[in-house]
């Protein structure tokens, strides 16, 4: 196999011929070359397959500077959500005789913890932590509801 050069890429937004200024294989018979134009300063990613020589280079379409803004907002914007999520998660405090419930409620197999996680409003991991003992393991399971 011939190690062949960069093939000349024009711009697609002003038809200058592009630099390349980093490259980097993904596998031994794909180049990966990331290319700026000298004119517009516009950066692009181009693809080229050895084993298909004649086909050149493809561009690889990327985001422009205004995609990638929005892009973020609205990576920003989930992530502020998620927070207030976990922050009303957190207010939700369970009481002893709820953490009772809950382990006779598994234990006897009447509810599966996702159902009874959705019914206290906490998430799956804090019902398997009680149901386990690694949470509240100070307050015995009760033998029925009656001891409640």
């Amino acid at each position: 196999m011939t190690v062949s050069t960069a093939s000349v890429v024009s711009c697609p937004k002003c038809g200058t011929q592009t630099a390349t200024y980093c490259y980097g294989t993904k596998k031994p018979d794909v180049k990966v070359r990331y290319r700026k134009c000298p004119k517009c300063g516009n950066r692009l990613k181009t693809i080229q397959r050895f084993d298909d020589l004649e086909a050149g280079e493809k561009i690889v379409p990327t985001m422009t500077l205004d995609e990638q803004g929005k892009f973020l907002a609205e990576c920003r914007a989930k992530a502020a959500r998620q927070k207030g999520r976990r922050a009303a998660m957190k207010q939700i405090k369970l009481t002893e005789r709820d953490v009772a419930e809950i382990k006779y409620l598994i234990h006897n197999g009447i509810q599966t913890q996702a159902y009874t996680a959705m019914q206290y409003g906490v998430e799956k991991t804090s019902i398997h932590r009680i149901a386990t003992g690694a949470c509240f393991a100070d307050i015995p399971t009760p033998k029925s509801l009656a001891d409640l």
